[in-house]
């Protein structure tokens, strides 16, 4: 992998490491179905600028057959799986689910093989697992020094149907996200789309998609979201800067790199995000690092290095 690509996929997951921050942050005045129609509007409104600034006069071309094809890759990731994700953290906690979702790296690098016909080296496969089990590592050492009482122990409180139910959504949130990052690179290609272009079609699917959902839920489900206008300025500010960086920020960095690089290479270093979470807290908050953390960390770079070669 070249340098630039590297330094590109790490900026990625630095915008993807932040968003969750800013996230949290929102749903402090906001409710979770709340969450991607004020996304949509940092994310489509960032899309807007790069195209003008980055492709002036340039609109991408699209077919109807294209354009039902961004949506159901926005559906996948942005509906299908972070909802799956969601569902999994209620039923089996924050750290079983997390951890299974990080495993959407080797999904990735089976349809890349599948569908885009990649070749996959063992320095690759060595490198997604290497940093993959420094993604466990960090997360694990992170959730344990939550409470460990049983009152509060989501798994302890679960049956086992539940769990299982957990378990199954947890899994199916790993295979869409990883489905979803070569079958993005299948639509750049088929299209001739370049990243801003593709993010940018992205953008607008999400944003008629989350305010149609949210149309009908203010209709029939009214209890499920909150009304703008009750939901805390600091909280919209957030959710929006999350949208700005997340989706769009973020967005435009990693199909710049997949649009030259192989998917299989780019997604285990963009999926460390949770690698660069810990050091910004090690800065900004002057959180101490542990043993465990540390060895997280040199699992990370290891593979990182491992799948730049």
């Amino acid at each position: 992998m070249p340098v630039w690509g590297l330094m590109l996929s790490i900026m990625t997951a630095a915008m993807w490491a932040v968003s969750p921050m800013l996230i949290k942050e929102g749903l402090r005045g906001a409710r979770a179905w709340d969450v991607n129609p004020i996304k949509s509007i940092g994310f489509i409104f960032t899309m807007l600028i790069a195209m003008l600034l980055l492709q002036p006069g340039k609109w991408p071309t699209v077919t109807p057959v294209l354009v039902m094809g961004v949506f159901l890759n926005v559906i996948i990731s942005n509906v299908l799986g972070d909802q799956c994700q969601i569902y999994s953290i209620k039923k089996i906690g924050v750290s079983l689910a997390v951890s299974i979702g990080c495993g959407y790296p080797l999904i990735t690098t089976v349809f890349s093989i599948l569908m885009l016909g990649e070749k996959i080296t063992i320095l690759i496969w060595i490198g997604t697992i290497l940093i993959i089990l420094g993604l466990l590592v960090i997360k694990s050492d992170t959730t344990s020094k939550k409470s460990t009482n049983r009152e509060y122990d989501v798994n302890y409180m679960k049956s086992r149907e539940e769990k299982l139910k957990g378990l199954m959504f947890a899994l199916a949130a790993a295979i869409l996200w990883g489905v979803n990052m070569p079958y993005l690179k299948v639509l750049m290609t088929a299209a001739g789309w370049s990243g801003t272009e593709a993010y940018f079609l992205r953008s607008i699917a999400l944003f008629l998609m989350s305010w149609g959902i949210r149309a009908v839920q203010y209709k029939k489900f009214r209890h499920s979201i909150r009304a703008l206008d009750k939901i805390p300025r600091k909280s919209l500010r957030a959710l929006l800067v999350s949208g700005v960086f997340g989706l769009g920020v973020g967005g435009i960095l990693f199909a710049t790199c997949i649009e030259v690089l192989p998917v299989s290479v780019v997604t285990p270093i963009t999926a460390s995000s949770p690698l660069i979470t810990v050091i910004l807290s090690r800065i900004f908050l002057r959180e101490r690092l542990s043993n465990l953390q540390c060895v997280g960390i040199a699992l990370v770079v290891a593979g990182s290095v491992s799948v730049s070669l």
